[in-house]
């Protein structure tokens, strides 16, 4: 598993691999993390890495995130030295308001969270109380024991953030 830390406003560090800040170039981006494994208008995407990186008009690196939360397979995130994908949704929440020290936009409570001093965003599908209130409707109709296993995997998945993503001071505007 390779080790990524996100660091708020300035970049990721990758163990064994090395740093990479918001700013760079995708040339200097390439030089560090090679070749993405796809490009897409102005995204990389590393799938060896779990990431996806954002370039904005001006070809510069403006935005990083982890996408393939809750269970990553090849990588092992962590922001403020905690992993994201380990911590259930309200202790991050609190964690990445403690650290952001100022506004946060939760208009898509319980599904998004963007930390707008510290350009931390989190999203999530469904939330624990959606997938509760699936099992009830799916228990009700009687077709419970048919779902039981994709149920309880929804219900477990739910507990977390699926991504994670770090951008450049005031990436995320309300």
């Amino acid at each position: 598993m390779k080790k990524i830390e996100l660091i708020p406003l300035v970049g990721i560090q990758i163990e064994g691999i090395g740093q990479v800040d918001f700013g760079a170039s995708r040339a200097d981006v390439q030089s560090v993390l090679g070749a993405p494994s796809d490009a897409l208008d102005d995204q990389y995407y590393y799938d060896e890495l779990e990431l996806r990186l954002d370039f904005n008009g001006r070809g510069v690196l403006e935005f990083i995130e982890s996408i393939n939360g809750p269970n990553p397979e090849k990588t092992e995130i962590s922001i403020y030295g905690v992993n994201p994908f380990r911590v259930e949704a309200a202790e991050l929440v609190t964690i990445l308001t403690d650290k952001n020290q100022g506004e946060v936009d939760d208009a898509e409570a319980g599904y998004c969270y963007t930390f707008l001093n510290s350009s931390v965003g989190i999203w999530r599908q469904m939330t624990e109380e959606d997938v509760q209130e699936e099992i009830e409707e799916i228990k009700a109709d009687g077709e419970y024991e048919d779902n039981a296993d994709m149920l309880l995997e929804d219900l477990e998945k739910s507990k977390f953030f699926w991504t994670i993503g770090i951008g450049v001071e005031g990436y995320y505007v309300p």
